[in-house]
């Protein structure tokens, strides 16, 4: 009991020990509690006074701003900067000290009155001026109206020496004209008398150059028919690969030979080549010498093959010799209806000829027809609806070219002469199409049979069979 007495002092000890200190520790706690919101009330009250004070500090800066022309918005250092530049500007004639707003405002309003006074007894000066000129105005009204009269005489006695002097300057211009006009008329009939000669002239030096063209064609062919000229080959083929289509032949480089120059291929023991059968045709491709050069097969016979020996020959080109053409317009190559013109120039000058004028299929002629030209190609016929002018341009290029005794071929034979194949005939089908794409043709090279109106004795005209008498057949 006694023990249970103890504890219960003990723990009453501990407990009153406890709650003083929380007493105390409660009353330190409040009592700085208490100074720090104190001091926190006092902060309040001066922020709110900054505030307040800030408030006004902005409101009167805004108002300043405002009075000053500027917007509330405005930085200080844009509005400080201008500020500095409206006071350089306008107060350029004061101290530097000086310059502000008020001073140069007062400055500017005296300066202002200064003027304004200035400018008022300038007008009365002017005012004073005037009135004295028109005293001096009214002085000479007199003097000005006899010196008109004065002037109105003489302009009178000046209107008519004038007019006076204008009949006779337009007597001698009439004169002068009629002189001008007859030597006028004298100068264009002397010009057209020379014109007319210097025609005639003309005319006759080209009748003399076509006459001895033609006196000179004539006579090589004269000298042809007594002395037949055999157009020779231009070269031979050496070596022949049919299974890669390639030959090799014996022109070259110092021959002028150049790759694309096609040739047309003749059996070896031709003569004349004009008068021979073709048996194929090449293109160089390539140079390998002096006179060495590759070409392939573009144009052959199974049953006559190009075989070593044979020889070749184009009408384009000859060793040393360039042959120059003139194309008519036209021309159709693969009768496809279409211009080939421009191809076949591209062959010309690919086998190295020169074209030196061809008629387009508007009648426009490009270059110029020489005496130096050897042959002009002629085209197909103008097809139907063509327009006169470009069916008498044609007829005016092949005249001249026979007054300049140009030699004509056609274009199948110019190509069969270089021997010329072309590659693929293209059929077109739809509203573009050519109907002679579909006619049934011959092949090339080959004959086309015609009949000689004669019957054979095999087929006998037949005769319905005679009735025998006596019987009922």
């Amino acid at each position: 009991m006694a023990r249970e007495n103890q504890g219960l002092q003990i723990a009453l000890i501990t407990f009153v020990i406890l709650t003083l200190l929380l007493a105390v520790f409660t009353y330190l706690f409040f009592r700085q509690y208490d100074e720090q919101y104190r001091k926190a009330q006092a902060a309040l009250e001066e922020a709110a006074k900054a505030n307040d004070a800030a408030r006004s500090a902005q409101t009167d800066l805004n108002t300043l701003k405002t009075i000053l022309g500027f917007s509330t918005t405005d930085p200080m250092d844009k509005i400080t900067q201008t500020a500095k530049q409206e006071l350089e500007t306008y107060g350029a004639d004061l101290d530097p000290s000086q310059q502000n707003y008020r001073t140069v405002l007062d400055h500017l309003f005296k300066t202002l009155q200064a003027k304004s006074a200035t400018l008022v007894a300038t007008e009365q000066k002017l005012r004073d001026a005037e009135a004295k000129i028109a005293q001096l105005e009214a002085s000479k009204a007199p003097l000005i109206a006899q010196e008109k009269n004065r002037a109105d005489q003489a302009e009178a006695t000046l209107t008519q020496e004038r007019q006076k002097f204008t009949a006779d300057l337009q007597a001698s211009f009439q004169a002068r004209d009629d002189l001008q006009k007859r030597v006028t008329e004298a100068q264009q009939q002397a010009q057209d008398a020379l014109a007319q000669l210097d025609a005639a002239k003309k005319d006759f030096d080209r009748r003399i150059r076509t006459v001895s063209a033609l006196l000179a064609v004539r006579t090589k062919e004269l000298e042809a028919t007594k002395n037949p000229r055999l157009e020779t080959p231009d070269g031979r083929i050496q070596w022949v690969n049919q299974q890669l289509g390639t030959v090799w032949i014996n022109l070259g480089e110092a021959d002028g030979l150049s790759v694309g120059t096609t040739f047309a291929v003749f059996p070896g023991n031709t003569l004349n080549i004009a008068d021979a059968e073709r048996k194929g045709g090449i293109e160089v491709t390539a140079i390998r010498g002096p006179h060495l050069a590759e070409a392939r097969i573009i144009d052959d016979k199974v049953s006559d093959p190009i075989m070593p020996g044979d020889v070749i020959s184009t009408l384009i080109w000859s060793p040393g010799d360039r042959r120059r053409f003139a194309i008519t317009n036209f021309v159709d190559i693969d009768d496809d209806g279409r211009s080939d013109q421009e191809l076949l120039i591209s062959i010309i000058r690919q086998s190295n000829g020169i074209v030196d004028a061809w008629l387009d299929d508007e009648g426009n002629l490009h270059g110029q027809l020489t005496a130096d030209t050897d042959y002009i190609v002629v085209g197909n016929e103008p097809p139907e609806g063509t327009n006169v002018a470009v069916i008498q341009a044609r007829s005016d290029m092949l005249k001249r070219a026979d007054e300049m005794a140009v030699q004509r071929i056609s274009v199948r034979e110019l190509l069969r002469r270089i021997g010329y194949k072309r590659e693929t005939h293209v059929v077109r089908f739809g509203p573009g199409a050519n109907p002679a794409d579909f006619r049934a043709k011959p092949k090339e090279d080959e004959v086309i049979r015609q009949s000689t109106g004669a019957v054979s004795e095999i087929f006998q005209p037949r005769q319905p069979p005679r009735a025998k008498a006596g019987t009922a057949f």
